[in-house]
């Protein structure tokens, strides 16, 4: 009996000590964390442009988080300005497709005269694939634009490749589109990214704008291959500093039509140091061999640039590089001249309440754009998204460029000096998490300063106006182990 009552009175301790701990417990249960849901997809890199109007087209989700690390891609890469990586899923497989209507008005300068109507039908996919070590991107839209002027196949696939050991990364990726326009204002207000809804790189591609075939001025409607292919390494020299060098080789092809063919070796190696967590400052040097099929003509240019950037993650992504350039022309149309000119390439990301900022100038030697033979090109592009409503996003576009030709007039007859501007509005609706449809109206202008011209770009200007609708579909996402 003596050995029951001091069980009882050790319970009633017990119970007395510990039901605090257990009423807390019953009163706060344990938060599960829920599993990892298929949102919004990996964006990373993303790009000038990749912003949440991309995310409210995504056919995931349309809420992402920003992360909170820093800004990790070096300012002397060939990777795009960012506002920041984020939190999402990994490893899995979309498919979408996308219906676009058109109706273009045009004049002689464009190929065409009268009112005509283009439609696009185009389908999707896009792979994002991670280890711990690597990553794969992969963007990859096929389809046709059809129209009462001409039919033709649209192309496009973006991919990168990265692998991280210790202090070493690799980077292999290839930008490569068959469009029958300029990409410069290809397909309306937000050009192809937003004919098919989504990208995991968004407008621009996987690569700084500074790579690849420059395509600033506007031509008749003809298929072209642009593709541009780009490797880089990185070495992380302490913890504040890294170092990188990367290759390319970059063509463009027209097919049908009496252009300039081209073709783009191209280098560019630099030290970044960071002088603290948002700043960044960079001594770059870069190399571009422009060589073309139907010329026996060599264009190389030599950029040495300092650059800076400052990144607040999620908020702010700004980088300028500026610097001389040193142009030397070589074959039967320039003889051996040298030429000292000056490069730059800035890009500001501001983001505050619902509303966004993009915007970019370059100031670069190109290849021509498929007109010229060689071209000293300066451009301007900006972009302003806002968020309506939960549903409703507009968006606003303007575009700049400057193309003069290398080449003296004496050389070749009808080269001349080509001014370029594009200007849009879009308004986007979310239809659910995975499809929208949008509206948008865009306006283009071409002006040639040139007393003659013979060839096929030998309007003095002309405008042409595009109104489109177009609804996205994508389908449910599948998740890859």
């Amino acid at each position: 009996m003596a050995k029951l009552m001091r069980l009882r009175g050790w319970l009633f301790l017990a119970v007395f000590l510990f039901a605090p701990v257990i009423h807390a417990q019953e009163t706060n249960p344990p938060k599960n964390d829920p599993p990892t849901p298929p949102v919004a997809p990996y964006l990373a890199p993303l790009p000038a442009g990749g912003t949440s109007f991309l995310t409210m087209n995504s056919p995931i989700g349309g809420t992402v988080d920003v992360q909170s690390e820093g800004n990790n891609q070096p300012l002397s890469g060939v990777l795009p300005s960012t506002l920041g990586p984020v939190v999402a899923a990994h490893n899995y497989l979309v498919p979408s497709f996308s219906a676009t209507s058109q109706l273009a008005t045009g004049s002689s300068g464009s190929g065409f005269s009268e009112p005509a109507n283009f439609n696009y039908l185009l389908g999707t996919l896009d792979l994002n694939h991670q280890t711990n070590r690597s990553e794969l991107l992969l963007h990859y839209t096929g389809g046709g634009m059809f129209s009462t002027y001409l039919n033709s196949a649209v192309q496009d696939l973006d991919f990168t490749y990265s692998y991280n050991w210790q202090r070493w990364s690799f980077l292999v990726g290839d930008s490569l589109d068959f469009l029958s326009e300029s990409a410069f204002g290809f397909g309306g207000a937000g050009g192809l990214e937003f004919l098919n809804g989504n990208s995991l790189f968004g407008p621009g591609g996987p690569f700084s704008g500074i790579l690849g075939p420059n395509q600033t001025i506007p031509t008749i409607i003809a298929p072209r291959l642009s593709n541009t292919l780009v490797s880089q390494i990185e070495y992380k020299v302490s913890p504040r500093s890294t170092w990188t060098a990367s290759a390319g080789y970059a063509t463009l092809n027209f097919f049908g039509a009496d252009y300039v063919n081209s073709t783009n070796p191209l280098f560019q190696t630099g030290y970044n140091y960071s002088l603290s967590p948002p700043s960044t400052i960079a001594v770059i040097y870069s190399f571009d061999d422009f060589q073309y099929t139907q010329f026996r003509q060599m264009i190389e240019d030599h950029v040495l640039e300092l650059g800076y950037s400052r990144y607040v993650t999620g908020r702010l992504s700004f980088q300028i590089a500026a610097g001389p350039s040193v142009v030397l022309l070589r074959g039967p149309l320039t003889g051996y001249v040298n030429n000292v000119s000056w490069a730059l390439n800035g890009t500001l990301n501001y983001k505050w309440d619902r509303t966004t900022l993009l915007f970019s100038y370059d100031h670069l030697v190109t290849g021509g754009s498929g007109v010229l033979v060689g071209a000293q090109t300066g451009q301007v592009e900006a972009t302003v998204d806002r968020q309506l409503n939960p549903r409703w996003q507009a968006s606003a576009s303007l575009g700049y460029a400057s193309n003069g030709s290398l080449i003296p007039a004496a050389k070749i007859v009808g080269l001349g000096h080509y001014n370029s501007w594009y200007a849009g509005v879009r308004f986007n609706r979310q239809m659910r998490a995975s499809s929208n449809m949008f509206l948008s109206y865009e306006a283009r202008l071409q002006a040639l300063n040139t007393p003659t011209c013979t060839g096929l770009n030998c309007s003095s200007n002309f405008i042409s106006h595009e109104i489109s609708v177009g609804f996205n579909f994508g389908l449910r996402p599948v998740m890859l182990r």
